[in-house]
C-alpha cells in the first residue's frame, strides 16, 4: 500500500514539474500568435499589441498601439539579432517598417539571455545609452494564456540607472514580459493561433 502511496504522490509530483517546465517553453508561441502588453507611459495608458506573428529563423510582427497613441507598423528582426543583438529598439514612430539586424525588440537576444543566465552582469542598450544589466533574482508573471490565468518563470535584471527587465526563462524566446525604462510595458494577455 506504500509502494502504491508513493508511485501516486511521485507521479503528481512529476505531472506538476512537467507541466510547469511546459509553461515556461514558449510551445505556445506559434505563427500568428498574439501578444498584448499594457503600457504606461508618462501620464499615457494604452495597448501595444502584436500580431501577425511569423516565427522562424528571423521573427517578425505587425504591432499597434491603441488610443489614445494609435499608432501600427511591421517589425522583422534577423537571426543574427535575435542570436547576439545587444542593443534594443523600444521605441516606435506611426507607420515604420523596421527591419532590426543589429536590435531586438520584446525579445532579448540569446547572448543577453545567455549572460542573465549564468548571473553575469551583460552590456545592453535599451535605446537610451550602454549600461550594464545584472541578474537579480527568478520571479514568476501572470498574463492570461488563452483566456487563462497562467504564471511564466522569468529572469528578473537591472542596470546600474534603475531600468528593469522580467524576461521569460526560455533560451530559445526570451521574451521581455514586463520592462520599466523610465515608463512601463507589461504582458497582458497571450492568445495562441488554433
Amino acid at each position: 500500500m506504500k509502494t502504491i502511496k508513493f508511485i501516486l504522490i511521485f507521479s503528481q509530483i512529476s505531472f506538476s514539474l512537467i507541466s510547469s517546465a511546459q509553461k515556461n517553453e514558449t510551445s505556445w508561441l506559434k505563427n500568428c500568435t498574439r501578444l498584448s502588453y499594457q503600457v504606461n507611459y508618462n501620464s499615457l495608458e494604452y495597448d501595444f499589441n502584436l500580431d501577425s506573428l511569423v516565427v522562424d529563423d528571423d521573427i517578425s510582427f505587425n504591432w499597434k498601439m491603441t488610443a489614445p497613441m494609435n499608432y501600427s507598423g511591421k517589425v522583422k528582426m534577423s537571426s543574427e539579432a535575435l542570436d547576439t543583438a545587444t542593443a534594443q529598439n523600444n521605441f516606435f514612430s506611426d507607420n515604420s517598417n523596421i527591419n532590426l539586424t543589429d536590435k531586438t525588440t520584446i525579445w532579448v537576444s540569446k547572448k543577453v539571455y545567455k549572460a542573465i543566465k549564468k548571473g553575469k552582469p551583460v552590456n545592453i542598450d535599451p535605446s537610451l545609452g550602454r549600461e550594464k544589466l545584472s541578474f537579480i533574482s527568478t520571479e514568476k508573471i501572470k498574463a492570461n494564456l488563452n483566456g487563462k490565468n497562467e504564471s511564466f518563470d522569468v529572469l528578473y535584471a537591472t542596470t546600474e540607472s534603475g531600468n528593469k527587465f522580467w524576461i521569460l526563462d526560455d533560451p530559445e524566446n526570451p521574451i521581455i514580459l514586463k520592462m520599466y525604462l523610465g515608463w512601463t510595458i507589461t504582458i497582458k494577455d497571450i492568445t495562441t493561433s488554433k
